[in-house]
């Protein structure tokens, strides 16, 4: 079967569900796609072009749509449940996908009402990255992303690290550099809490670093058991304690590359779900 991913080039996600996941799956990766090249079924990447979408409908070639982190941002991460799927009602009338791809099971959950075959597929750990060394101290936490997501927090990590005579870095160039990653943000909407991928958990096992998280679903569904998570600066502070011993770490580096979500496992499950729901000809059900 000729799959077809395609989507924004400027989605922060594009290389890792656009480039990275299609090119493993076999797929022809094509960013802004005008057309089909032969294809017979098309997986758009978050946010597509109606203009392209009404192409392929016209085409009656079978569209899947993978969310991820789709929604109206910085305001959708502040939006309710009733709102998230309020809008995730609209997406889905406009774009009638014939199967959704979730970042998450919540949001698997929340597209039962679709009633559309529906995957929930973690993100994968980054490939090549370099493997956490763990170091007889800490010295070093740091946190990956946007730092405008930190918010409140962004003083909270770093007064505890002050306390501690340790550092605070935002974005450093590898995970392999920090002793301990945060992945923490301010928003308190229902996407961010529900919808949300598990990359920033996914990197963390993929190198072996120590991470401190909030409880997320994409995080809290795709754990293994050696991270630790917080919800508020007391429970911080105790979690960074608790990373404090060199044999602490090394035990949890090794608990959390033992579950990094592999792109190759991420890539095969996926590719065995699309061809099991649509190996043969699609007719769209709209």
């Amino acid at each position: 079967m000729k799959i077809l991913v395609t989507g924004r080039r400027t989605s922060g996600s594009w290389p890792i569900r656009g480039e990275q996941l299609g090119l493993a799956i076999g797929a022809t990766v094509e960013y802004d796609a005008k057309g089909v090249a032969g294809c017979e079924l098309v997986v758009i990447v978050k946010r597509p072009r109606i203009s392209f979408v009404a192409q392929l409908h016209a085409w009656k070639i079978p569209v899947v749509w993978d969310v991820v982190d789709a929604w109206p941002q910085p305001a959708g991460n502040y939006w309710d449940r009733i709102t998230c799927m309020r809008w995730l009602r609209s997406e889905v009338a406009a774009l009638r996908p014939v199967a959704i791809v979730a970042a998450t099971q919540a949001m698997e959950r929340d597209c039962a009402e679709f009633e559309l075959p529906v995957l929930a597929l973690p993100h994968h750990a980054r490939p090549n990255q370099l493997l956490n060394p763990i170091r007889q101290e800490v010295k070093l936490v740091g946190y990956q992303g946007g730092e405008q997501y930190l918010g409140s927090w962004r003083e909270i990590v770093a007064q505890q690290c002050k306390l501690r005579g340790w550092r605070f870095v935002v974005n450093p160039v590898t995970l392999a550099e920090v002793d301990i990653v945060v992945a923490l943000r301010c928003q308190q909407g229902y996407a961010p809490r529900y919808w949300k991928s598990n990359v920033k958990l996914a990197n963390a096992q993929g190198t072996g670093t120590p991470c401190v998280l909030e409880r997320e679903a994409g995080y809290t569904e795709t754990a293994c058991g050696a991270e630790r998570f917080v919800n508020s600066a007391s429970e911080f502070g105790d979690a960074l304690d608790s990373l404090r011993a060199f044999e602490v770490r090394s035990i949890v580096s090794k608990n959390l590359l033992a579950a990094a979500p592999h792109l190759d496992l991420i890539a095969e499950r996926y590719k065995g779900w699309l061809l099991s729901k649509f190996s043969q000809p699609v007719m769209n059900p709209h």
